[in-house]
């Protein structure tokens, strides 16, 4: 990556997008950032005042889409990574509820921000006849059903969808797209997990933590980067295998709700208890 330029939307709130950039600096790449907060840019800015270039740009507008516009224009970006996104406690609703300017705001913020801005950025990487990388930022519920979050839901699950599209149709442009999912992860803004003693996260995310926003942005890097070269169109979850647990196992031990022999039942039990305890482990040589 080292030498590249890389457009960083929604990186200067401290959280998965600012992780993201200082990965890029960290791996030699000149990193614009856009963001519609100037204070957190500048902050930003003056952090890294030689690798980061700020752009004051509210993506989910006409004037926004134009800043990002200009700026990737006068740079010869060939990376971006989309993290704007996100919904708030009074957007949580029943679908009956839902109310239609509700739904058209999620939308503009949770995708089509996205859209417009991967199509402004792969514009300029063909007109330059330049290769390079696309990032979208999901989440990991995104492939399943969200009740009460249905307009958040859908869109996350279309942006996937066109990520999808946008591999296959500017893959012989030499451009690659993927998306990066994340589940739980101590953020910030998002969730902090201030009210958390970790009692929830062992019993219901196999590997029994929260993550962390720099773990999202390896997963980003890497997609980026020549790793990745050969990767498009997927979409990797960053999420401690959260979504593989399927809502009828049972929290932590995985034991089937709907498993009715209770010898069974109570084997397993064991066999978790025995191999997850703080005894001797069964495998240990003699």
């Amino acid at each position: 990556m080292a030498g590249r330029t890389a457009l960083v939307v929604g990186g200067a709130g401290g959280g998965v997008g600012t992780a993201c950039v200082v990965l890029l600096v960290a791996s030699g790449v000149q990193v614009l950032v856009a963001d519609r907060e100037p204070s957190r840019l500048e902050q930003l800015q003056s952090r890294f005042p030689r690798a980061v270039q700020g752009v004051v740009a509210d993506v989910t507008t006409d004037d926004g889409i134009d800043a990002v516009d200009r700026a990737v224009a006068d740079a010869p970006v060939s990376a971006l990574v989309n993290v704007v996104g996100g919904v708030t406690p009074d957007e949580v609703g029943h679908f009956l509820e839902l109310d239609p300017q509700a739904w058209r705001s999620s939308i503009d913020l949770n995708l089509t921000a996205a859209m417009r801005t991967c199509q402004v950025v792969a514009r300029h990487m063909v007109s330059a006849r330049r290769t390079g990388a696309l990032v979208n930022l999901s989440v990991a519920d995104a492939r399943h059903a969200t009740p009460w979050f249905a307009a958040y839901g859908a869109a996350r699950s279309a942006l996937e969808a066109l990520t999808r599209t946008m591999a296959v149709e500017l893959g012989p442009l030499g451009i690659r797209a993927n998306c990066v999912a994340w589940g739980l992860v101590n953020s910030p803004r998002a969730h902090a997990g201030n009210d958390s003693d970790g009692g929830r996260e062992r019993e219901l995310i196999p590997l029994g933590r929260r993550g962390a926003v720099a773990e999202v942005a390896a997963a980003v890097l890497f997609l980026l980067s020549d790793l990745g070269s050969y990767v498009t169109g997927q979409c990797l979850a960053v999420d401690g295998g959260l979504t593989l647990r399927q809502s009828h196992y049972g929290p932590h031990h995985n034991i089937p709700e709907f498993l009715e022999s209770q010898p069974a039942r109570t084997r397993l039990r064991s066999t978790f208890e025995r191999l997850t305890g703080d005894g001797p482990c069964p495998y240990d040589s003699a």
